[in-house]
């Protein structure tokens, strides 16, 4: 192994530098296994075998030594990034109309299907369901598409369709576009210019105005988000395994308080700049199992733990409790009555401190030295 080699070179030149006249030196390395970086901190320890005379000493000495103790469970990989907590989907949204600014909602404002966004030259533009956004005008003869059928869906829950809708644009069509004109103060004409509907698959909020009344309408006129609060986050490519759609994630909040989150999706991994220049990113967007826990959060500093078990049921040994022997492998300081003794370990998967002992002489409830 790649990284046991480089271990044994690190204890040979520690050993030229380090030695004392009664302790044996251990040296520092650092082990990266499974993108997972484990550190084998030096620890001087007393001779495994002192003479009777050295007894009492040992003995005192033994007091200051500093022990785990080797315990069964599960391996977990952690990893902590921060993120922000605020509004998914922020975006601007305008108007092909031509005209003049002459209405705008207030910020923080909510907008539900068949209720006004904003109004140019007193006539209000309005918000429907839909996914497909509006990309042409509604009139007679026009060909039949989904769009269409998204429009008489909403004239239906409006209460202005009588009929199932469906993707043809007929007289039907055309006497419940007038009901509803009439009924949201337009001109009565039984079609729709482009830019008078503005489609969207969710309600809208209302974040901050982009214009003001007495502007020009333009294609951006309010910035809206959507109405349920996200946690995005960047991870690096070679970690978004630990972020895979439905993984439970923990949340810190701003002062401490944790709340539980999912992995609702993964976008595509995008150029990020940070503190060491630009580097390839993969943001995640999380969902708040309780959306209560950020009511009062918007746009805010959190810090995520993503989690997963490598080990289960598994021997579970510090990693600062390791010794690299000089002619290969690893061992380890047990704690023997008042005196140490050295116990030959085979290792497998590290995470977080802590690597599985696959083999050797340890067992549960075994005290090691470990570094101080």
């Amino acid at each position: 192994m790649a990284n046991e080699d480089q271990l044994h070179t690190d204890v040979r030149s520690a050993k030229r530098t380090t030695r004392r006249p009664s302790r044996r030196a251990l040296v520092v390395s650092a082990v990266g296994i499974a993108a997972v970086a484990a550190v084998v901190t030096a620890v001087a320890i007393l001779p495994t075998s002192p003479s009777n005379a050295d007894n009492d000493a040992a003995g005192e000495n033994q007091l200051n030594l500093e022990t785990q103790t080797v315990a069964r469970g599960d391996l977990t990989e952690q990893l902590r990034l921060q993120g922000t907590l605020g509004y998914s989907k922020p975006r601007a949204v305008g108007t092909v109309l031509e005209g003049t600014l002459t209405g705008l909602p207030d910020a923080g404002t909510v907008v539900t299907a068949g209720e006004e966004l904003f109004r140019v030259n007193e006539s209000p533009v309005i918000l429907m369901s839909g996914e497909i956004p509006a990309w042409r005008g509604f009139e007679p003869g026009m060909v039949p598409g989904g769009d269409v059928l998204q429009l008489e869906e909403n004239l239906s829950a409006l209460g202005f369709f009588g009929f199932a809708p469906d993707e043809n644009f007929d007289a039907n069509t055309g006497y419940a576009i007038r009901y509803w004109q009439k009924t949201a103060g337009l001109e009565v004409t039984g079609k729709v210019e482009l830019g008078r509907i503005f489609f969207s698959p969710t309600d809208l909020r209302v974040q901050d105005l982009k214009a003001q009344v007495g502007d020009a309408a333009g294609t951006e006129i309010v910035s809206v988000t959507d109405t349920n609060k996200v946690v995005q986050v960047n991870v690096e490519t070679s970690q978004q395994s630990l972020a895979a759609p439905g993984t439970k994630v923990t949340v810190v909040l701003p002062g401490g308080s944790e709340t539980a989150g999912t992995v609702t999706r993964l976008d595509a991994p995008t150029e990020v700049e940070g503190a060491t220049g630009t580097s390839l990113k993969v943001p995640v967007v999380l969902s708040l199992d309780d959306p209560a826990a950020g009511e009062n959060l918007d746009n805010v500093a959190v810090t995520t733990v993503f989690s997963r078990v490598l080990g289960t049921d598994s021997l579970l040994l510090p990693v600062v409790a390791l010794l690299a022997q000089p002619g290969g492998g690893f061992a380890v300081e047990r704690l023997s009555g008042s005196t140490t003794e050295r116990v030959e370990v085979e290792l497998g998967t590290f995470a977080d401190g802590q690597v599985i002992v696959t083999g050797g002489g340890l067992a549960e409830g075994d005290k090691v030295v470990v570094a101080k």
